[in-house]
């Protein structure tokens, strides 16, 4: 018999070997009752600080049954660890575009199927991507089609990894299990807040990618989806191009997986007439503070513990405004990085590798942005909103730096002229300016409100000489493509996928979404 075991206490001077001893206490049976067990979670209570413990889930194996009716915290397990992938057969090969978490565990999926998937990503290999990123980074020299969003592995692969998600599936112990299958640290099956971290990312995301194509599937990089050939409402081909040559592949299924910032086709999908929504998203900035201050505000004097994470937070507040301003990607011992897409403008994000063990730590700071805030006409208004702010920020005195400002002078609403005690970590480098002239009104003001508001709960926040690196538009998708019931746009054979239409938000619920799009096209043709 199986069990899940929630809310196992341990203090900080225990040793894990003491579980056993406390399951058997909470079941109220003899150790040699239990045969095996496994953590599935575990958490830091850092509430009381004079008193920080651990929280564990435990799946514990039984010799023999017992009745957990009358248990508080015990369970029987819900999740799926394997899938049982059946084959599918097919007339033409599937056709999935884009090789970000969606893409790469549907077309993983299918391969595993048999179905030969043939994947199209717009960017290069994880290889290739990697040296235009350090070209960008050490000399500023940007390409549209590879880098920190566009190539193998999506934007994930330079956004530190994380696995959180506030999602419930049975299929999430499955994507953790194939990440630890193909070069994952192995902690991140249990760990509360589990990242890859984007130095292991790289061989995870080449590994999978080697699977698919070992079981008979394709991957073709720098091949970008120009069109689609619709008959009678129904997908017949696509073309792709490659080397300024067009291609058309036959198919009776392609997957738009295409992420959130895949600007000019959303613009063609539209013109195809797939039906689109606008949709809320957010905008803001990076804010970096010093990772020894959140520690020290998290952690109290066990600040310095060896056996204690590297300190995370997650916050947010409502304001009288009527935004809600909210930290996002949070990432600890981490650096601000580049992630835009298009010539002459700047998007920044946030990573950590997968020790987390540089000065600063760094979050999105972002307030939400509304439909009437924006909308127009069309239901792209979101996505040129988006890029009017990302071209503001770019400064052709300063080629693909980032506009920088120290919290202190933004609250004051004047310019930065130094570096204070918090140094900036994006690269190509930043340059000095006042931030409230490259937002929204509405940003700006809820930022001053907002930030002393934090600062009453979140000491570090009271550091005025934290930076805050402009501006991040791209934590969501500004566009909803919606699917009917059997997973398809308003034509026939062509699925939505993942984040960038609206399905995801995050590694792991876009890596689940690849798998749902696999089953509904296995409900399609093995009925």
């Amino acid at each position: 018999m199986q069990v899940i075991v929630n809310n196992v206490f341990l203090s900080l001077n225990d040793e894990e070997d003491r579980l056993e001893y406390k399951l058997a206490k909470i079941l109220h049976i003899q150790k040699e009752a239990i045969e095996s067990y496994k953590i599935i979670k575990k958490a830091v209570d850092a509430r009381k600080k004079q008193n920080i413990i651990f929280v564990y889930s435990l799946l514990v194996t039984l010799k023999n049954n017992i009745d957990i009716s009358s248990y508080k915290d015990v369970s029987i397990p819900n999740f799926i660890e394997e899938l049982n992938i059946p084959t599918i057969k097919m007339k033409y090969r599937p056709v999935v575009v884009g090789f970000g978490p969606s893409g790469m565990f549907l077309a993983l999926y299918l391969a595993r199927a048999k179905t030969n998937p043939i994947v199209i990503e717009r960017g290069k290999s994880v290889e290739e991507r990697d040296k235009d990123i350090l070209n960008f980074k050490t000399k500023g020299e940007f390409l549209c089609e590879s880098n920190t969003c566009f190539g193998e592995g999506g934007a994930g692969t330079y956004s530190d990894g994380k696995l959180t998600t506030g999602i419930k599936d049975p299929r999430i112990r499955f994507c953790l299990n194939e990440f630890i299958k193909h070069g994952a640290p192995k902690n991140i099956y249990y760990e509360a807040h589990p990242h890859i971290g984007s130095d292991y990312l790289k061989s995870v995301v080449k590994n999978i990618r080697q699977e698919i194509i070992s079981l008979g599937g394709e991957v073709l990089f720098e091949h970008k989806l120009v069109d689609l050939n619709i008959i009678n409402n129904k997908i017949s081909s696509v073309t792709i191009e490659h080397d300024n040559k067009k291609i058309e592949i036959k198919t009776d299924d392609v997957i738009l997986a295409i992420g959130h910032s895949a600007r000019d086709t959303f613009k063609m999908l539209f013109e195809r007439n797939i039906f689109m929504q606008p949709k809320p998203f957010s905008m803001g900035v990076r804010i970096e503070h010093l990772q020894s201050e959140v520690n020290k505000s998290q952690y109290g004097k066990e600040y310095k513990n060896e056996k204690l994470p590297v300190a995370d937070y997650k916050l947010a507040v409502h304001l009288p405004n009527g935004r809600t301003l909210y930290s996002f990607c949070m990432c600890p011992g981490g650096v601000v990085v580049g992630s835009n897409t298009m010539k002459d403008s700047i998007v920044t994000n946030g990573m950590s590798f997968f020790k987390r063990d540089l000065e600063n730590a760094n979050s999105a700071l972002l307030v939400n942005v509304n439909i009437e805030d924006y909308y127009k006409s069309s239901p792209l208004d979101g996505m040129y909103y988006q890029e009017k702010y990302e071209k503001l920020a770019f400064n052709k005195s300063y080629p693909y730096f980032a506009p920088m400002q120290k919290v202190g002078d933004f609250l004051l609403n004047q310019e930065t002229k130094n570096i204070g005690r918090v140094k900036p970590s994006y690269e190509p480098g930043v340059y000095f300016t006042n931030l409230n002239n490259l937002l929204p009104d509405f940003v700006s003001e809820s930022l001053k409100i907002g930030i002393p508001l934090l600062a009453k709960k979140y000491p570090f926040f009271k550091d005025y000489s934290a930076t805050m690196t402009g501006i991040e538009t791209r934590s969501s998708s500004p566009i909803k493509i919606p699917r009917n019931e059997i997973g398809e746009t308003n034509i026939i054979g062509v699925y939505p996928c993942g984040e960038g239409a609206s399905y995801a938000g995050g590694i792991m619920s876009a890596a689940i979404d690849g798998l749902r799009i696999g089953e509904f096209i296995k409900n399609k043709y093995n009925k």
